[in-house]
């Protein structure tokens, strides 16, 4: 009868320890993907692009980017664009017009920028404005 119980409360024991380690695990690989999750979202940063044919606004977007990437390469995530050598053409089938002299000029955050959209890296809560403008 000894023996009975002995065997009986070792499977307790087993059972019981058995059911702590495994809700452990679970626990420690869902905070592991919540933290996953967490980090890939501390490296997304936002961003807002308005797109204008002169005064005419022809769409506004809230982007997220990461961090150190540039402009062309966000445009690219976020809009069709065509581009000659790195000079942007068209956004969203809204092109340059060589015979109007109309082409695309951006700011950001209200301040011109004479720099290719290659070179400029996107920071958070940038305000970016392409305009198609006639020269």
């Amino acid at each position: 009868m000894k023996k009975r119980n002995l065997v009986f409360a070792g499977l307790v024991s087993l059972m019981l320890f058995g059911g702590c380690s495994s809700d452990q695990a679970d626990s420690t690989d869902s905070s592991s993907a919540k933290e996953t999750v967490s980090s890939t979202k501390k490296n997304e940063l936002h961003s807002s692009i308005t797109l204008l044919d002169g005064d005419k606004e022809l769409s506004k977007k809230e982007i997220t980017f990461k961090e150190g990437q540039n402009l062309f390469d966000a445009l690219k995530d976020n809009y069709t664009i065509e581009d000659d050598d790195g000079m942007i053409t068209s956004i969203d089938g809204h092109a340059q017009d060589a015979k109007n002299k109309k082409y695309w000029v951006f700011t950001i955050n209200d301040e011109q920028v004479n720099a290719g959209a290659k070179d400029v890296v996107l920071k958070k809560d940038d305000r970016v404005v392409f305009k198609l403008e006639q020269f």
